[in-house]
């Protein structure tokens, strides 16, 4: 089985040259979005989703014939999930079907899987489909497309500036999508981007036990004291952790502050330059769980924490580890 690579199919895409039946897999959710969207703008798509849709609902798809005869194209995200709700007849089934799909017709199935399992229906594709890997970019290559979007539009960065955005970034390039149109249009007006532009600019990319926390911590759950210590165990240092905290209070003031003037939700998100649907939901999550004036009051107190530890000088650790148990606790 000779894998093809998504990168360069993105780059030099021809639908024509595709076996009637893709498999997308791997952990690069952003590559899959670009390789369907260029598949869009080749013919129409129907897009099914593998938590909603059903075999039926992928049968009348084929069943029909498309319009100028050039053929039914559809995309199924998330197979992982469509398989988990098929008996062992419709297992069957469906690999019988994917062997009947001939051109111009076109299934492009799309699996969240870093490793594709030997089992039915898997056997069956890897023999018959095109498979198509989506990893995550290595460092250097993230690094070099970090470059050469920000230079696409007119503008320089040095390279301890370039490896300063990447490690915020995390080498997701859905997150940094969103992070860069951010950085750019802030310096709309400049030549160089800076250390200091990326600093006002770029949230950093965090990782899932931090997401945990700020949802706990804005919940007042006591689970986020725990939680704090255990991130202060794995290398987190508590500056880095209080810089998140005042960015999402300063993010959720803006969200309530807007939404309660009358503002749609999801209007607002957009006006933020907030596109991620992750973390749309977690902001719309938080700022149900906490009051505008317990933001104010948190921003004071973080005010209050880091002049104990900067100019007082004051235990870092034990300081913010006071400010984290008030607010968990507080009533």
């Amino acid at each position: 089985m000779a894998e093809k690579s998504i990168i360069q199919l993105i780059k030099n895409f021809d639908s024509k040259q595709l076996k009637p039946v893709v498999l997308i897999y791997g952990s690069e959710d952003f590559l899959k979005k670009q390789f369907v969207d260029r598949l869009k703008e080749k013919s129409k798509v129907h897009i099914l989703w593998g938590d909603e849709a059903g075999f039926v609902n992928l049968k009348d798809i084929f069943s029909s014939s498309a319009l100028f005869s050039n053929g039914n194209t559809a995309v199924l995200f998330d197979f992982d999930a469509f398989l988990t709700k098929l008996n062992k007849d419709e297992l069957k089934k469906l690999t019988e079907f994917l062997k009947k799909i001939t051109k111009p017709d076109r299934l492009i199935l799309v699996s969240k899987k870093e490793k594709l399992p030997a089992k039915e229906p898997f056997k069956t594709i890897k023999d018959l489909a095109d498979i198509i890997v989506s990893n995550r970019l290595t460092p250097k290559a993230f690094m070099i497309s970090l470059k050469n979007k920000i230079e696409k539009n007119g503008k320089k960065i040095d390279e301890q500036t370039l490896k300063y955005l990447s490690s915020k970034l995390k080498n997701d390039l859905w997150y940094a999508k969103q992070e860069v149109e951010k950085l750019l249009i802030y310096a709309s007006d400049k030549e160089i981007i800076t250390k200091e532009d990326v600093d006002l600019v770029v949230t950093p990319k965090i990782d899932e036990n931090i997401f945990l926390f700020l949802d706990r911590f804005f919940e007042k759950n006591p689970q986020a004291l725990k939680m704090l210590k255990d991130l202060i165990d794995t290398s987190h240092h508590p500056f880095e952790v209080q810089s998140l905290i005042l960015n999402q209070i300063n993010r959720l003031l803006i969200f309530k502050t807007l939404t309660q003037k009358g503002s749609p939700p999801d209007k607002v998100l957009d006006q933020m330059k907030i596109k991620h649907p992750a973390v749309r939901g977690t902001l719309k999550k938080q700022a149900s769980k906490v009051k505008t004036e317990d933001l104010v009051d948190m921003i004071k107190d973080l005010y209050e924490t880091e002049k104990k530890q900067k100019v007082e000088y004051m235990d870092i650790f034990e300081t913010f580890e006071e400010f984290v148990a008030k607010w968990v606790s507080y009533e």
